[in-house]
């Protein structure tokens, strides 16, 4: 594959870059302004009995995710 020179904003209409990865392995990532982090644990699974502190805590460790990384505030 060619290597890729366009801005990252354009990058996404390349047809050459369908399927890519963004970043690596260890790398980090930030959005509007936030220092870039890397990529947050894994949140547990929760199944068709879960309990109210159990969905809370998944609710809760999506959020945190989400605002570190800075998609929202």
């Amino acid at each position: 594959m060619p290597t890729n020179t366009k801005p990252i904003g354009v990058a996404f209409e390349d047809p050459q870059l369908d399927g890519a990865i963004m970043g690596k392995t260890g790398g980090t990532a930030g959005f509007y302004g936030t220092t870039p982090i890397v990529q947050a644990a894994a949140i547990t699974a929760v199944g068709n009995t879960a309990t109210g502190t159990e969905l809370a805590t998944a609710i809760n460790a999506l959020r945190v995710a989400l605002k570190n990384l800075g998609i929202t505030a």
